[in-house]
């Protein structure tokens, strides 16, 4: 057993059986310990796992990808378009408008009229064919409501353009999010990878102690079994890390899954997503509180806009004709017009408007009070969660490094003969959970300090 002592937990104990086998002759002829290395395996599910098709090496490569990609993105964008084309719309309903028509008529049917005994001439009613030329111009020289819907339309477009920064700021932050997810799951999968070898190498070693009689067929049976919980875990990482990819891809708008490097710099991250997103101390300045104001705003003025359906109106018009016959009046003809409309009764479209309205407001309110309430909750969190990842990551630290020193003290004893095949897998399960739940919680760490960053930001990108 002092032989056994002296051997490395890494030994296969057949070395260890072989060296006590031999003691008498290392009494009589001193002998240079042999530098012995874990036992060799191999095993296809060893392989790493297949890269990904494309990867983003930087926040800045990830934006460009965002923003020419990502549907998401690019409908928030034409958004605001649409918010400008509709102030352009509101603009038209206070403008004059020209129109000018032609028209030609032939006339199969005529009627001759002499106008006196021949050979006076004769009228031909009506004309055969003719050309004619209309010009009309008309403007709503007084319309209250038109000219108040253009205060409603410049509004529109600032809610449109406060939406696309808080789009872009929640897609920065699930860009962040699946960035962070990636790595996270690739170095899973690699700490599964480590954790089969281990397995494997623990399988050898109850091998090579059933072999010489040192073990028992129980150990040999429990340590497949932890190999097999290892294939398993390996395969459920594997799968987690394509789909991590593939939801990458699908933030930055792409059908291909798309890796983030496995060297990104955390801090280094953090501070590109920083230059990104400047954080605003003030929650009223968030973008999505700041919308909610204004769409509450916006539904305010919808109730003073049904209020302005009962408002009269004046239309200006002037009409220029001109034809190449005429029939008892001139050629040309010229007339202008002014039309006052008041609205009397229109079956109650406008009593129906104004509740519709009033009820439209008390919801601007009552969202804009809930995004205020959002904000405020949100923010708590983030700034609460740098902390409790932080802490939960020192924690893990400690249980990882705990679970490494009891998983080789295990491994030297079961070498050495003491120990069995039980504390040897469970040692080993307690290190891959261990290890796993470390980097989780160092990229969640991450996923905290940038959601610190962006959950009370304006993102300009």
């Amino acid at each position: 057993m002092t032989l056994f002592r002296e051997c490395s937990p890494f030994i296969v104990a057949a070395v260890c059986l072989a060296s006590a086998t031999t003691a008498a002759t290392a009494k009589a002829q001193p002998a240079t310990e042999p530098a012995f290395r874990p036992p060799a395996v191999s095993d296809p599910m060893l392989a790493p796992p297949p890269s990904a098709p494309q990867q983003v090496k930087t926040w800045d490569e990830a934006l460009a990808l965002l923003r020419a990609h990502s549907p998401d993105y690019v409908s928030s964008y034409e958004s605001v378009k649409r918010a400008e084309a509709q102030s352009r719309i509101a603009l038209a309903a206070v403008l004059p408008v020209l129109s000018a028509q032609g028209s030609y008529v032939h006339q199969f049917f005529t009627e001759s009229i002499a106008l006196g005994p021949p050979p006076a001439p004769a009228f031909v009613t009506p004309p055969p064919d003719t050309l004619a030329a209309t010009g009309v111009l008309s403007w709503n020289v007084i319309n209250p409501r038109a000219i108040y819907a253009l205060g409603t339309a410049d509004a529109n477009i600032d809610v449109a353009k406060l939406a696309f920064s808080e789009r872009r700021r929640t897609l920065a932050l699930s860009v962040v999010n699946a960035m962070l997810s990636t790595l996270a799951a690739s170095r899973v999968a690699e700490l599964n990878r480590v954790g089969l070898r281990s397995s494997l190498e623990r399988l050898a070693l109850t091998q090579a102690r059933l072999q010489f009689g040192q073990g028992t067929p129980l150990d040999v049976d429990r340590a497949e079994q932890d190999v097999a919980a290892s294939r398993a875990l390996l395969i459920s990482g594997d799968e987690s890390l394509r789909q991590t990819r593939e939801a990458l891809g699908a933030a930055l708008g792409s059908p291909i899954p798309i890796a983030a490097p496995g060297d990104l710099s955390l801090d280094d991250f953090e501070a590109a997503v920083a230059r990104t997103c400047k954080l605003n101390d003030d929650l009223e300045r968030r973008p999505d509180v700041v919308a909610a104001r204004l769409r509450a705003e916006i539904a305010e003025r919808g109730v003073h806009d049904a209020d302005l359906m009962f408002a009269p109106y004046v239309t200006a018009s002037s009409q220029l004709s001109t034809a190449n016959t005429a029939v008892l009046a001139p050629q040309t003809t010229w007339n202008a017009q002014a039309v006052l409309t008041i609205p009397l009764y229109d079956g109650g479209v406008r009593y129906g408007a104004m509740k519709d309205t009033e009820a439209a407001l008390t919801q601007a309110r009552q969202a804009l009070a809930a995004a205020r309430i959002s904000a405020v909750v949100s923010a708590a969190q983030a700034a609460r969660g740098v902390s409790v990842y932080e802490e939960s990551r020192k924690v893990a630290q400690e249980q990882r490094d705990l679970a490494a020193r009891i998983d080789q003290r295990t491994r030297d004893s079961y070498a050495r003969g003491a120990g069995t095949s039980l504390d040897l897998v469970i040692s080993a399960q307690s290190l891959r959970q261990a290890e796993i739940n470390l980097v989780l919680l160092e990229v969640q760490e991450g996923q905290a300090r940038a959601s610190a960053v962006l959950t009370n930001a304006e993102c300009v990108y």
